[in-house]
């Protein structure tokens, strides 16, 4: 076996060991979120479905959640060295189309890419059409890209934008700001569930739509 790792690594490199790695943790950690999604039901399209039409914000509670411990963990990290972050370039003209293409198909089918391979894993079978969707309009996509990209993705390009950048100041103390307003917006989201009814037990339940009245249908 170590024959077979030293052999590995001098065909493919440092680089390409290096590229492995990102890789294979990324696959780790992709199979992780993917469990986590499951077992706490935001892969289903039910749970997200009433998130969309605010009826139980489960879902969107766990994405904020999320987002702030991730912050939590990273931040610390980023300031110490250990680790570096990189904002997304923002060009509003693919942001604002590419947007409206994801709501779209997240609207009509009730998963999002993470979440839909999060299903997939779990052995949902009528899933692999949702994926076979998305991966032939990322292959068109690619095929357009170069004629598309003077349209929406150089005009309007601000670059990597950051809150650090806008306000200035310390990143771990402004990451920890908007992480604790995250938090909050959670427990306002929770408090409201809660005041509605809504309970996170039923989140992935779709509400059964109301028997018509015969005297209503026979007229």
């Amino acid at each position: 076996m170590l024959l077979v790792s030293r052999r590995l690594g001098i065909l493919l490199g440092k680089d390409g060991i290096n590229n492995m790695n990102i890789l294979l943790l990324g696959l780790i950690t992709g199979i992780a979120f993917g469990y986590v999604l499951q077992r706490i039901g935001v892969a289903q399209c039910a749970c997200l479905f009433n998130a969309l039409n605010l009826k139980n914000l489960k879902a969107i509670k766990v994405i904020g959640t999320a987002i702030a411990v991730g912050i939590f963990i990273l931040y610390p990290l980023q300031a110490a060295g250990a680790v570096a972050l990189g904002a997304r370039t923002l060009y509003v003209g693919g942001v604002v189309v590419g947007g409206a293409l994801f709501g779209l198909g997240f609207a009509m089918t009730g998963l999002c890419p993470g979440t839909a391979l999060a299903a997939l894993g779990a052995g949902k079978k009528d899933i692999l059409y949702l994926v076979a969707g998305a991966l032939t309009g990322s292959f068109f996509y690619a095929l357009v890209y170069d004629s598309l990209r003077p349209t929406l993705i150089d005009s309007w390009n601000f670059g990597g934008v950051t809150l650090v950048d806008w306000f200035g100041g310390n990143a771990l103390l402004i990451g920890y700001i908007f992480a604790f307003a995250l938090l909050g917006a959670v427990l306002w989201l929770n408090h409201q569930d809660e005041q509605s009814g809504a309970a996170d037990a039923e989140a992935c339940v779709l509400p059964q739509a109301k028997p018509q009245d015969p005297a209503s249908t026979s007229a």
